[in-house]
């Protein structure tokens, strides 16, 4: 919903913003604000309120400024869309202009009131090392003054981006800056990320807008506000801002910024379209002296962050040999500049190893809106965490007795109805899943008038829509087990009606968002009863559906019971991308009710001498195949090891540790959290997944 500018006066503390560009022709300077949060320079600027003039309002404020009543004209309106929970609207931020000479400058210099010794006129010419050191909010300056001029200055001109509408002295930002669809790499990119629309709006939102506006450019000193909530040190912020200002404009537009956290999420898949996009920014956050080309010493820091990446030691030794390994693997001589097109084909190549987890954030961005999201609504609206409310102590509870009965009353806790309803048949079956404000009959007229919460809408889609990704894979893997016999390994996969291109697009992006939730678990789970408990699958999808039958007939997040399922979900059987699909869409949706551990066949080397490995080629194609391929174990490397019930029952796939490797129990949550090679990295991982118990 677009909401009228009428209803402005409910936007919060954003109004519309009127700016004034003063320019001296005596000199050819601009009058500038220093901000004194911000330490930038940045244009005269008010805002409205609902009931003023925008005309005499800013005469008034260039009145105060150069005490002198001048003559403005409009120079830019921009037009910027501004989402909210209860509806969204456009904010304008509207840029005047006017003219004045030497005289009119030089009192400017003792104004008083709100810009008292924070006026600075700064020459035409300077205008572009300001921005260069990034010293601007933003660089519409630039294009403001190009605008002023009517003519274009070389100097002062910048690329507009994609997502700006701009034509003459109009601009606009719309909902439209938002990222659909997957035509294009940055398209693919962002859907590889599993930055969905709903969270692309919270981005802009929460980080982008509130940190910007009326600017529509983010600055440096804006994005390192927020990148090292990401787990970015403060020392690599300026190389990182660098990188995702592809246009070298000094400011990001929304889907520059957007692309950034794409590119470094780790959720964000390392295959196909995505993987050439993050080596582009890989080699240009390398390339510190921006020359485009990776000198030696550029380049072994490369290699050194591999190493970390690997946990392999970092001694000069090792640190050379690999470096003298690696240029003469690429055929280029050791102090020789690299290129971009040689980095890329070395990484083609698989000369240049371990790249996919170089560049990446510590906390994925989708991670960070929902607990920033949970601290602020724990903090402003008194809302306990689960096991506070599970276990109410005397403190919180108070107790209402008269003759008859005593019933206990929490305190002041805040509900709100949920955004779906299901209906099940008496054998139990779901037979009808609808959202709650399209019972009318069923929900009062002042619960449709509430605000929904986005947050709990995006959880409850994610499970009831069939809409949502991980339904569209449930739906085409149950699809699939209908046209093909799946008792029947011998013969031939069909796909009917399903589009396979589809279908693994969809399983990639289940993958990079459970590879994150896994990633965020603790690699030793500690589990309650009752939880059912489920051992080698194997690619078998029918046994999969007939437990599904047997004992959890409406879903996992119906069923009063929590899955538990010990590995090796793939080779042997001929439906392990089945058996990956139902397991990874229900994990996604029950993230606390599902959980998986990792097995011995959950290993590429492994796969490849049985059968998952060809089954994704198969079905899918080479190229496609082996993107899914790549994505289930990327998942499969992130996996929880072990797991203990009640803190009773232990469990893994393969047996106990021997003592000397694991003395207590809770050394196994010190194995590393990424095994994409287990064997040399944790020999305690390897042991749970590989020692089988003597008969």
């Amino acid at each position: 919903m677009i909401m009228p500018i009428e209803k402005l006066s409910n936007s919060g503390h954003f109004t519309n913003v009127l700016s004034l560009l003063i320019n001296c022709s005596t000199d050819n300077s601009v009058m500038l604000i220093l901000e004194n949060v911000t330490n930038n320079f940045w244009v005269p600027s008010v805002k409205t309120d609902l009931n003023s003039s925008w005309s005499k309002l800013i005469i008034k404020e260039a009145q105060e400024i150069t005490a002198t009543k001048l003559p403005v004209r409009l120079l830019r309106l921009s037009k910027i869309w501004y989402p909210r929970p209860e509806g969204s609207l456009y904010l304008y931020h509207c840029v005047f202009q006017c003219d004045v000479d030497a005289n009119i400058k030089n009192k400017t210099k003792t104004v008083m009131g709100k810009y008292r010794g924070k006026v600075k006129w700064i020459a035409e010419t300077d205008l572009l090392s300001l921005s260069e050191n990034n010293s601007l909010k933003s660089p519409e300056i630039l294009e403001w003054c190009q605008l002023s001029k009517g003519t274009e200055l070389p100097q002062l001109k910048f690329e507009i981006p994609e997502d700006i509408i701009s034509c003459n002295n109009m601009c606009e930002v719309t909902k439209e800056i938002l990222v659909s669809g997957k035509t294009t790499d940055y398209q693919q990119l962002v859907q590889a990320s599993g930055i969905d629309k709903l969270a692309q709006e919270d981005i802009y939102r929460a980080l982008f807008f509130n940190s910007c506006y009326p600017a529509i450019y983010m600055n440096l000193k804006a994005f390192s506000t927020l990148i090292p909530n990401l787990g970015w040190p403060k020392s690599q912020i300026p190389f990182l801002f660098k990188c995702a200002d592809v246009t070298n404009r000094f400011g990001l537009s929304f889907r520059e910024f957007l692309y950034f956290l794409a590119i470094v999420d780790p959720n964000t898949g390392h295959a196909g379209a995505s993987a050439e996009l993050r080596c582009r920014y890989i080699f240009k956050y390398y390339d510190r002296d921006e020359d485009r080309l990776l000198k030696p010493e550029e380049f072994r820091n490369l290699i050194i962050d591999l190493r970390k990446s690997k946990k392999l030691l970092l001694d000069a030794g090792s640190i050379t040999k690999d470096l003298q390994d690696t240029y003469k693997a690429l055929g280029v001589l050791e102090k020789q500049p690299l290129n971009l097109k040689d980095f890329l084909r070395g990484v083609c190549d698989l000369k240049i190893r371990g790249t996919s987890h170089l560049f990446r954030s510590v906390t994925g961005i989708i991670k960070y809106l929902k607990d920033n999201e949970r601290s602020i609504s724990s903090g402003e609206q008194g809302v306990l965490p689960v096991k506070s409310v599970l276990e109410l102590s005397g403190e919180q509870c108070r107790v209402t007795s008269d003759k008859q009965s005593s019933i206990p009353i929490q305190k002041n806790f805040d509900y709100e109805i949920a955004f779906h309803a299901v209906k099940i048949q008496k054998s139990g079956q779901a037979i009808n899943i609808n959202e709650m404000s399209e019972i009318r009959e069923a929900v009062s007229s002042t619960y449709l008038k509430q605000p929904i919460n986005e947050k709990a809408k995006r959880i409850s889609l994610n499970i009831f829509s069939q809409r949502s990704v991980s339904n569209e894979v449930l739906k085409g893997l149950r699809y699939l087990t209908t046209i093909n016999n799946v008792k029947d390994t011998k013969t031939s996969y069909i796909w009917g009606q399903l589009d396979p291109l589809v279908y693994g697009r969809q399983l990639i992006q289940i993958c990079n968002q459970v590879r994150e939730i896994f990633r965020n678990e603790p690699r030793l789970l500690q589990l309650t009863s009752p939880v059912y408990i489920m051992g080698d699958l194997h690619g078998n999808i029918a046994d999969l559906l007939y437990f599904e039958r047997t004992l959890w007939h409406i879903g996992p997040g119906l069923s009063p019971c929590n899955l538990l399922f010990l590995g090796d979900y793939v080779d042997r059987g001929s439906y392990s991308m089945e058996v990956i699909s139902y397991l990874f869409s229900y994990k996604l949706q029950n993230p606390n009710k599902v959980s998986l551990l990792r097995g011995n066949h959950e290993i590429r080397e492994v796969q490849k001498m049985f059968t998952f490995y060809k089954e994704c080629h198969l079905k899918l194609g080479d190229k496609l195949g082996n993107e899914v391929w790549n994505a289930v174990n990327n998942a499969f490397d992130t996996m929880p090891i072990a797991a203990t019930v009640d803190g009773k029952i232990f469990c893994c796939h393969g047996g106990v540790p021997p003592p000397w490797l694991c003395p207590v129990i809770s050394a196994i949550n010190d194995i590393p959290t990424v095994l994409n090679q287990p064997n040399q990295q944790s020999s305690l991982a390897w042991e749970l997944m590989w020692n089988d118990p003597v008969k």
